[in-house]
């Protein structure tokens, strides 16, 4: 489209100034090859805004999306399958091995599979005699060598890929073959209705004012893990830092609150679970540690009964990107298997006693956020991240039809969407230029009719 375009639509002639219109095998491989002047453009181009006074600078909403891969819907690869076959080819290595001990006289190495294949192939191969069959199919039986020598190319082989698979795969469970970087993600559009999942990548924006101001393609299905490279890098790349951020229960958790208030910046996520909170269901739950009675100098949660869950221990974890979090556990000591509320406290679980947990540290970064978002100034920068964050996606999907990459492997995509996100800046700038708009950082105010 942009090759035809450079051909034809009059703007795009101009700029060329008769000079030939590139292909769209040179438009891509531009686009491969300088991802990171494009990346360092995008930033110069938020410079730019900012000294025309259309950033707030102030507060930064985040949202996330995910756009499908390059790659083929049915290249998957399991992180499960592939080490569950993985351990099957080490058990036929080692048969194969034995097996060539016992035929060949030989003391070949159980342990180190790789160097047992290879030491295997070469011996095999110094034994002078011919390897590979002059002729197969029916009624041509292969020797015993050949069979060894057959059977050691094809688990070499095995080998190395399920290893690349796995080192591919790191903090991963799934990937495409066709391209290594996406990973298997359930989109929103599911036409067929069988939670198909679809190579894809989970694309972040940072937009202030309505316009992108920072950008991270990643391959993590979760949001909340995200937050902290794009406001990094967002970060480092400008002149100013802010000072406010927003954003949905997705990006809540503990190591992200935590990080904000390293940084001082105030944060603004909703905590997880805030829209069941203000359901009767939810309130009237005797089972939730919400609605039971914490009796601080005892240390103990109190349920309806009257019986107390004390405290019986700390756990400490680590999860997979190696942050550690501390969560206390209290525990019921008697009463649970004859009370007549079992049922409706503990559900359908099996456990004799009633338990809960506590993450004290985020429970308290939860209470300030509830008490930030609850507030006036609070409900309208949330209305303003659904507005601004949302509209951008709105804009990009929805308007520009943009469903699907062109480019594979995470440098290119990510570069695809910088051109995206400077493309949606440049018609929003233009738009704002016709309305005369431009110096007034856009902000929707709730009035007091509407509240």
């Amino acid at each position: 489209q942009v090759e035809h375009l450079c051909k034809r639509d009059l703007f795009l002639t101009q700029i060329l100034q008769g000079r030939k219109a590139p292909d769209h095998t040179t438009i891509d491989r531009f686009i491969r090859r300088h991802g990171n002047a494009i990346d360092g453009l995008f930033f110069q181009v938020i410079e730019r805004l900012g000294s025309l006074g259309e950033l707030s600078k102030d507060i930064i909403y985040q949202d996330g999306t995910k756009v499908e891969s390059k790659a083929g819907r049915y290249s998957f690869v399991w992180k499960k399958a592939t080490s569950k076959n993985l351990d099957k080819l080490y058990r036929h290595i080692e048969i194969l091995l034995s097996e060539a001990n016992n035929h060949l006289g030989w003391t070949l190495d159980f342990k180190d599979y790789d160097y047992g294949l290879d030491t295997l192939i070469e011996q095999l191969k110094g034994t002078g005699k011919d390897l590979i069959p002059k002729r197969t199919g029916r009624g041509h039986r292969i020797s015993e060598v050949q069979k060894l020598y057959r059977d050691a190319l094809v688990y070499k082989e095995k080998l190395n890929r399920y290893k690349d698979y796995l080192s591919s795969m790191v903090g991963r469970n799934s990937m495409s073959k066709t391209d290594p970087d996406a990973t298997f993600m359930r989109m929103k559009d599911d036409y067929m209705r069988n939670g198909q999942l679809k190579p894809a990548y989970n694309l972040q924006v940072l937009v202030d004012s309505g316009y992108i101001v920072g950008s991270l393609a990643s391959a993590d299905r979760t949001d909340y893990a995200t937050m902290i490279p794009a406001i990094d890098h967002m970060h480092k790349s400008l002149t100013w830092k802010y000072s406010k951020y927003c954003a949905d229960s997705g990006y809540d958790s503990q190591q992200n609150f935590e990080y904000l208030e390293e940084q001082g910046v105030r944060a603004y996520i909703k905590p997880q679970g805030y829209e069941q909170e203000k359901k009767r269901k939810f309130r009237k739950d005797i089972g939730k540690k919400e609605n039971m009675t914490f009796d601080a100098d005892q240390d103990c949660f109190i349920c309806t009964r009257g019986k107390k869950l004390e405290h019986k221990y700390v756990r400490t974890r680590k999860n997979q990107y190696g942050y550690e979090t501390t969560t206390h556990i209290y525990r019921c000591r008697r009463g649970c298997k004859t009370c007549p509320t079992r049922s409706a406290c503990m559900k359908r679980s099996k456990a004799p006693y009633k338990q809960v947990q506590v993450n004290n540290k985020l429970a308290k970064y939860h209470r300030q956020a509830l008490n930030l978002i609850t507030s006036d100034e609070g409900s309208e920068i949330r209305v303003n991240r659904s507005i601004q964050a949302e509209g951008a996606f709105a804009q990009i999907k929805a308007n520009w039809s943009f469903r699907r990459f062109l480019h594979s492997g995470m440098s290119g995509v990510h570069t695809e969407w910088l051109i995206m996100c400077l493309a949606m800046n440049a018609i929003r700038l233009g738009n704002r230029l016709a309305r005369n708009e431009i110096g007034k950082p856009f902000h929707y105010r709730i009035s007091e009719e509407t509240a």
